[in-house]
C-alpha cells in the first residue's frame, strides 16, 4: 500500500469505524467520543514519523514506534501519560485494526501482538470515618451557629449523600430509582446494576430517615404531589428528581456530592464513586463478610471487592507504626 493511500483512506475508515460502534456495538458517546481522539492521534503520529499501516506483521515496527511517542508525551501538568492512559489508547487501536480485519480491509492485526503496560496500582478514594460523621451530623435541618455561613444541604441532597454512603450505590443505580423499588419498612431497595441486573440492597436507618424527611417534605408541596403522580418525562416515578420534576441525573448528582465536601479535610477530589469506596471500605474496617460486601457492591468478581482489603491492611499498619515502639517506622 502506498503512503497517499493510508493517509487518504483513514478518515473513510475511521468513520465506518465509529458507526460500527455506535450501531452495532452500541458503545457510549463517551466511548466513541474517546477511540475517536485516541485514533486521530494515531494517525497524526504515524503521519508524522512518516509511517503507515498496511495490514501486515511489518505494521509492528509502526505501531512500537507510536507506543514509544505517546510513552513521552506529557499532560498539561507537564507529567507523563499514565500507564492505563497509554493501556487505554493501544486498546482503542487493537479494535480498529481488528475492524479493518474483519472488514477485509486488513489481512493481519498487528497490535494484538503489542504488549499492554502494566497500570499502576492505585488505592480508591476513601472519607475517613470522622469526616463523614462530621458532615452529616452538621445537616441536622437548623442554623449551625459555629460554621462559617456555609449553606446546608437541603433534605434531597442529605438523602442522596445518605443513601450512596449506606448502600454504596453507583449514580446511575441512585438515579433510576423509581418509588416503588423503595421498601423504607424493611430497609431496602431494588437497582439496577451494571449489564441490566438487578439486586436488593439494604439500607442503613440513618439513610432510611433521611429519605423519609425527604418525602415527607416533598408531601407538604403542592406542586411535588403533581408531579409524583404525573411521573416524569423521563418515565417511571423516580425517587429523586430535578427541580424542574425530571429524574435526577448522574451529572448533577457529582455536582451535589462535590459541593457536600468542597470544604471537608482531607478530601482532594469529590465524587460519587467515593462514597462507594468509602461504603465498602468502613464495612471491612468494621468486619464486614467480604462476600456479602460484593454481594451488596453487585461485583462479578470477589477480586474487585478484595482490592478494599489492601484499605483495611495499610490503614491497620500506620496504626501500628504509630503506637508500637519497635515497629521500625521513623517518628
Amino acid at each position: 500500500m502506498a503512503n497517499s493511500d493510508f493517509y487518504s483512506d483513514f478518515p473513510h475508515w475511521l468513520r465506518a469505524f465509529l458507526e460500527y460502534l455506535e450501531h452495532e456495538r452500541e458503545a457510549s458517546p463517551k466511548t466513541i467520543e474517546a477511540y475517536e481522539g485516541d485514533l486521530v492521534d494515531l494517525y497524526r503520529i504515524l503521519k508524522s514519523e512518516r509511517l503507515v499501516l498496511a495490514g501486515t506483521h511489518e505494521d509492528l515496527k509502526a505501531l512500537r514506534r507510536y507506543l514509544a511517542i505517546i510513552a513521552t508525551q506529557t499532560t498539561k501538568g507537564s507529567a507523563h501519560l499514565k500507564a492505563s492512559s497509554v493501556g487505554r489508547k493501544l486498546a482503542a487501536v487493537r479494535s480498529f485494526v481488528k475492524f479493518l480485519v474483519q472488514r477485509e480491509i486488513f489481512e493481519f492485526n498487528a497490535a494484538r501482538l503489542l504488549k499492554t503496560p502494566k497500570a499502576e496500582k492505585r488505592l480508591p478514594d476513601v472519607v475517613n470515618e470522622r469526616t463523614m460523621d462530621a458532615l452529616l451530623k452538621e445537616q441536622k435541618g437548623e442554623p449551625d451557629t459555629d460554621s462559617s455561613n456555609e449553606p446546608e444541604l437541603s433534605l434531597r441532597d442529605r438523602a442522596i449523600i445518605e443513601l450512596l454512603y449506606s448502600s454504596g450505590l453507583r449514580r446511575s443505580e441512585l438515579c433510576s430509582i423509581d418509588l416503588s423499588e423503595l421498601d423504607l419498612h424493611s430497609r431496602t431497595v431494588r437497582v439496577l446494576g451494571k449489564g441490566g441486573k438487578q439486586r436488593i440492597v439494604p439500607i442503613g436507618t440513618k439513610a432510611a430517615e433521611a429519605i423519609k424527611a425527604y418525602l415527607q417534605e416533598g408531601a407538604r408541596s403542592t406542586s411535588f404531589e403533581e408531579k409524583r403522580g404525573g411521573g416524569s418525562t423521563n418515565g417511571g416515578n423516580p425517587l429523586f428528581r430535578l427541580k424542574n420534576g425530571n429524574r435526577l441525573t448522574p451529572r448533577m448528582v457529582y455536582h451535589i456530592v462535590s459541593k457536600a465536601f468542597e470544604h471537608a479535610p482531607d478530601v482532594a477530589r469529590a465524587h460519587p464513586h467515593m462514597l462507594r469506596h468509602t461504603m465498602a471500605t468502613h464495612l471491612l474496617d468494621h468486619g464486614a463478610d467480604l462476600r456479602a460486601v460484593k454481594e451488596i457492591l453487585g461485583h462479578e468478581s470477589l477480586r474487585t471487592t478484595q482490592r478494599y482489603t489492601h484499605l483495611t491492611v495499610e490503614r491497620m499498619k500506620q496504626v501500628y507504626d504509630q503506637a508500637h515502639p519497635r515497629s521500625g517506622a521513623e517518628p
